[in-house]
């Protein structure tokens, strides 16, 4: 099973990263975090396709489209998502739109009566997914208090330091204010590259919690583009799959089709 986080898989097929020595020698941990948010286009693009829950053993439970648009790279950093009713009729179930003010986040929930609920948790789930707010807006990339693992404590908790083949320096983000339900995220950083391949969410007692990968790539004009990424919340028989139908900005443009 591949644990690709796709961060690292869009920061490649849109910013079209190569493969070069060591990204992260001479670099504090949050100087790490920012070169890793700034692979991120300098556009604004558009995410297409549907949020599925499924048992584990592959009965489907829900499917609704979802349509992700994101500037990360403003002065304000935002990201919306519209949950839709179906592929038919695109009306929203659920709007979310994160704003980045003064470096802090703030979410807001626009119901399908047009209700805003102000200050909702980045840790709430996404309809009746496992997938939260936290991995669609990447919030851990702006948290000021990150650590890396020293060696002698990755043995001492079995902390393995290769991820998908390849070398990584493990870090450990703390939220700035508290979340319920999650103490921190840790996060393994490619060595090569700079790019984050793996999160670990970690729960109230610092368990991990949840995880989440790439299961399935596509590619297009020579670039890798991710077309299905899966989250598993420990303990519970269920997984949440997010497919990816298009990417679109003014810089690159892939639809599932194209796939080879």
């Amino acid at each position: 099973m591949r644990r690709v986080l796709f961060l690292a898989a869009i920061a490649l097929c849109l910013a079209g990263r190569a493969w070069a020595e060591d990204a992260t020698a001479g670099l504090t941990p949050r100087q790490v975090l920012t070169q890793a948010r700034e692979m991120f286009p300098r556009e604004d693009f558009t995410v297409t396709g549907e949020l599925i829950t499924a048992k584990a053993r592959g009965l489907e439970e829900t499917a609704r489209p979802y349509r992700l648009e994101l500037n990360w790279a403003g002065e304000e950093p935002t990201a919306t998502c519209a949950l839709l009713l179906s592929r038919d009729d695109r009306t929203a179930l659920l709007k979310a739109e994160m704003r980045r003010v003064g470096g802090a986040p703030s979410l807001t929930l626009v119901q399908d009566d047009g209700t805003r609920v102000e200050g909702v948790s980045l840790n709430t789930p996404i309809g009746e997914s496992d997938l939260t707010w936290v991995d669609l807006t990447f919030d851990y990339l702006w948290w000021p208090d990150v650590r890396a693992l020293a060696e002698a404590e990755l043995e001492a908790k079995g902390i393995p330091t290769r991820r998908s083949s390849r070398d990584c320096l493990v870090l450990e983000a703390k939220p700035p204010t508290p979340v319920q339900g999650l103490t921190a995220v840790r996060l393994w950083v490619d060595k090569g590259t700079g790019l984050l391949i793996q999160t670990e969410q970690l729960g109230a007692q610092g368990q991990p919690a949840r995880q989440m990968y790439v299961q399935r790539l596509g590619r297009e004009n020579g670039r890798w583009v991710p077309r299905e990424f899966r989250v598993r919340r420990l303990g519970f028989d269920r997984v949440t799959k997010l497919t990816v139908e298009s990417v679109r900005s003014e810089a690159f443009s892939a639809r599932e089709a194209d796939d080879e």
